[in-house]
């Protein structure tokens, strides 16, 4: 195959060729649109049966928990220099707002593909409760750790903690660092700030396959029954990881997570309720 100069190539083109390095991030992304009028009706008719303030953030955390558990061999992380793993169970991070806005940390739950969407508000409200009120011993030991560390230090204690957490999966919550940390999927929920699309990268921490935003349900033109209707759509945006989440995977997963959605699951409690 031979090549030749490209004499014509424009300016920018010849400076993003010189500034930018060959591309080695794994990211890719992609988002769906979900018709959730009936959904927050459901919602509604919930929380007055409950008292329960359930939302779309934990009717789509359970759809994602219960989309991976149909989906096992997606549950993955790579470890080392591209060691695959398949994890044993299904664990999500929800983000939480912390510190006034100012800060974010988020509440683990495990298992929670076993959950029911009143487990999940009372897991991940009892964990947002703690962190906000400083008695979550975890978070504060963690805050403490990174606060009080000189900039300089932050990078090199970051990759002391990955190489503890995710590659030697050693188990730290004395110190609030937990083997994986961030689990299966990080759920953030960035609706309550008038956002509609927005995309979240990475953490080289993280580990987890994919991180999803839930994004503020807004009226949308939608065909429904082949007639044009105003309806409450959601729109989901999703960061995969290519090394474990392909297209056609991730259509798997987008399949399994709208049928959740649509549909969810929100009669009586499971036995057991809580965690």
């Amino acid at each position: 195959m031979r090549f030749e100069t490209l004499e014509d190539a424009s300016t920018f083109r010849k400076m993003a060729a010189a500034m930018w390095k060959n591309p080695d991030d794994p990211t890719i992304y992609g988002s769906m649109d979900v018709d959730v009028t009936d959904t927050l009706e459901a919602l509604q008719a919930y929380r007055a049966r409950t008292g329960l303030k359930a939302t779309l953030t934990h009717v789509v955390a359970r759809g994602v928990a219960l989309a991976f558990a149909a989906h096992p061999q997606l549950n993955a992380k790579v470890r080392y220099w591209g060691k695959l793993e398949r994890r044993r169970s299904v664990d999500l991070f929800v983000s939480v707002a912390t510190g006034g806005g100012k800060d974010l940390s988020g509440a683990r739950i495990d298992n929670a593909d076993r959950l029911s969407v009143g487990d999940l508000v009372r897991a991940v409200g009892a964990r947002a409760e703690g962190i906000r009120a400083g008695r979550d011993a975890s978070f504060e030991r963690s805050r403490g750790l990174f606060h009080k560390a000189p900039w300089w230090a932050l990078r090199p204690v970051l990759r002391a903690v990955n190489t503890l957490t995710n590659e030697l999966h050693v188990h730290l919550p004395a110190q609030g660092m937990p083997c994986d940390p961030f689990g299966t999927a990080v759920i953030t929920n960035v609706g309550m700030f008038g956002i509609d699309t927005a995309f979240a990268p990475f953490l080289p921490l993280g580990r987890c396959p994919m991180l999803l935003l839930v994004t503020e349900a807004r009226d949308r033109p939608w065909v429904l029954h082949g007639q044009l209707a105003v309806r409450k759509v959601l729109r989901l945006c999703a960061t995969f990881d290519h090394r474990i989440i392909d297209g056609y995977s991730a259509g798997l997963l987008a399949r399994e997570l709208l049928r959740h959605v649509e549909a969810p699951d929100l009669g009586e409690e499971a036995p057991g309720g809580a965690l």
